[in-house]
């Protein structure tokens, strides 16, 4: 339960297309000039690429084009980034390289030109909390097309977290690590409560018990499904550029956003990074 009940999985009828190159390309176009793979035989290949002799060569991107992505994602040359890094240093920052890193994306203020990152694309498949899906629905330019209990009434199911989070007291959203085992409340002078897990499996199974004999009265599933709680989980065919699905990432990856939903962005951004290795890193480089 938990965890395992998050899925995300790439849609298997739309596959990802685009490259770190064709990122390179696009940001080349306004230039009239292109580049090209650099090949090497003589590495352990990290894709495949076979000529008419059958013959796996090791593909990358040339250094300079790697400089070009730096900039576009960054707003700045790799040498003014180092520079970046020697003034922050220098006036007393102590922490290590990926604290730093992050620093430098909160401090600087030069604009990033993202249009070039927006021509690859990914389609995912995933199933999730109605509240994740709440929280991710708010991002813009990803397509999402949900699972509808106006017209499916069966396969209900509620979301277990492996653990119950204490509130965070200096947030108004967020939790600690601290567990939290049991609940009270009182209901006129009798104190009610118990294990938390068992407390919400019971509203949880009272609210489908009810759900489904609405169905069965024939209550039309619009109006029944409203008893169903936040917990219920959900499915959806989630849709966009690297470019947005990066932004996602960068938001959702951040330590105080809610964990099931990093969750998620996490298994998207494994994702993100098997298609575009040097890319993807640098758009969502300083949360990590």
């Amino acid at each position: 339960m938990g965890e395992e009940q998050i899925i995300v999985q790439v849609n298997p009828d739309v596959p990802p297309t685009g490259s770190d190159l064709g990122v390179v390309n696009a940001a080349r176009r306004s230039f009239g000039k292109r580049s090209e793979w650099a090949y090497d035989s003589s590495k352990a290949p990290t894709c495949d690429v076979y000529y008419p002799n059958g013959q796996a060569v090791y593909r990358e991107l040339k250094a300079k084009d790697k400089r070009l992505l730096e900039f576009l994602a960054r707003g700045m040359t790799a040498d003014d980034f180092d520079s970046f890094k020697l003034e922050v240093m220098a006036d007393g920052f102590d922490g290590d390289e990926e604290g730093l890193v992050g620093k430098l994306w909160e401090w600087r203020n030069t604009p990033t030109h993202d249009t070039p990152f927006n021509h690859g694309f990914f389609s995912f498949e995933v199933k999730a909390p109605i509240f994740v899906r709440a929280q991710l629905v708010k991002h813009e330019y990803l397509i999402m097309s949900e699972y509808s209990r106006r017209y499916i009434t069966d396969d209900v199911e509620s979301y277990t977290p492996d653990v119950w989070r204490k509130a965070a007291p200096d947030k108004k959203q967020g939790s600690l690590e601290e567990e939290i085992t049991h609940v009270t409340w009182d209901v006129g002078d009798v104190e009610e409560g118990g294990e938390v897990s068992l407390v919400v499996e019971n509203y949880n199974q009272h609210c489908i018990d009810t759900y489904e004999a609405m169905i069965n009265c024939y209550v039309a599933p619009e109006q029944a499904r409203m008893v169903l709680p936040q917990s219920l989980m959900t499915a959806w065919t989630w849709s966009g550029t690297l470019g947005a699905f990066a932004n996602m990432c960068k938001l959702r990856l951040h330590p105080e956003a809610q964990y099931e939903s990093r969750l998620v962005a996490q298994k998207v951004y494994e994702e993100l990074k098997k298609q575009f290795p040097v890319a993807a890193p640098l758009l969502v480089e300083g949360v990590l």
